[in-house]
């Protein structure tokens, strides 16, 4: 294979923030085309999802035995943060920025070229992101349908499914950097109301598996305390994660408070138990 790759990266979102997918296509130095990948990342803005697009393309490149990479972008703002010519400000953008470079480090030369989007080949990454949106709504459409024909039991009571857990924070670019970073989930949809000044903010797994946290903002309190742990109502959150101690490790290099170390529960199971940035408990479980 060629060492030389060059990425058509693309990220779309339907409301901005709104449901947003990613794709790529990558070819290699003759023009062979190596791979075309896309996938539905929840609900982000168009400036997250290019960054993200781009992301899953480097990932998928530093696999391979390339030295050069050239990344394509429709997206001025993105490819021009990129090279420093602008100043990325927004906290989430900073995150995906710093992502961005971190694996840029696995090849020796690196290009952007921001492109038209009338580029055949962005053409060809935006279908792919459309499809993905088309095919989301959809299944969202057909959801919706199946959770209305199913509320009733054939006995005439209610049915009911587990929705999410709803905790408070008191900076929620932070939270949100902070769940995504260590549990790898995404931002699903975010919610103003006006009426108490507040924002919500649901997160879920990128699969959409698992279930969803809601963050909540009340922008005009100012005062947050977290009673000490005998004295709570509420619990902990629980994560499941493939390696505990990697996982454990990189909180601990972010200076994230470890209040117990990994510890064997049970022949199959082991857990820890970590502090979010507000002090709410979390327990990791790793099983085996």
């Amino acid at each position: 294979m060629s060492q030389r790759l060059m990425i058509y990266s693309d990220g779309g979102s339907r409301g901005n923030p709104g449901p947003a997918a990613i794709a790529f296509v990558a070819f290699d130095g003759v023009g062979e085309l190596v791979k075309a990948g896309s996938r539905f990342i929840g609900v982000q803005t168009n400036n997250q999802a290019e960054y993200e697009a781009l992301l899953m393309a480097l990932r998928f490149a530093v696999d391979l035995p390339v030295k050069e990479i050239t990344c394509h972008l429709d997206s001025e703002l993105v490819a021009k943060q990129l090279t420093g010519q602008y100043a990325v400000k927004n906290t989430a953008l900073q995150h995906l920025n710093r992502q961005v470079k971190s694996l840029l480090r696995h090849f020796e030369k690196v290009s952007f070229v921001n492109v038209s989007r009338s580029h055949h080949q962005i053409q060809r990454a935006d279908a792919l992101v459309n499809k993905v949106l088309d095919k989301e709504a959809k299944k969202c459409l057909e959801d919706k349908n199946q959770h209305k024909s199913s509320v009733r039991n054939y006995e005439g009571g209610f049915k009911s499914k587990f929705s999410h857990a709803s905790i408070r924070t008191s900076n929620m670019e932070r939270s949100i950097i902070f769940y995504c970073r260590f549990f790898g989930m995404k931002v699903k949809s975010r919610i103003e109301i006006k009426q108490t000044n507040a924002q919500i903010v649901f997160l879920q797994d990128s699969a959409g598996e698992g279930g969803t946290l809601e963050l909540t903002s009340y922008r005009s309190q100012t005062k947050f305390t977290q009673p000490v742990y005998e004295e709570r109502l509420f619990d902990h959150l629980g994560f499941e994660v493939l390696d505990i101690k990697s996982t454990i490790e990189a909180m601990r290099e972010e200076n994230v408070a470890i209040t117990d170390e990994p510890f064997e529960l049970n022949g199959e199971t082991t857990i820890a138990f970590v502090e979010d940035p507000d002090g709410t408990l979390l327990e990791l479980i790793e099983r085996k």
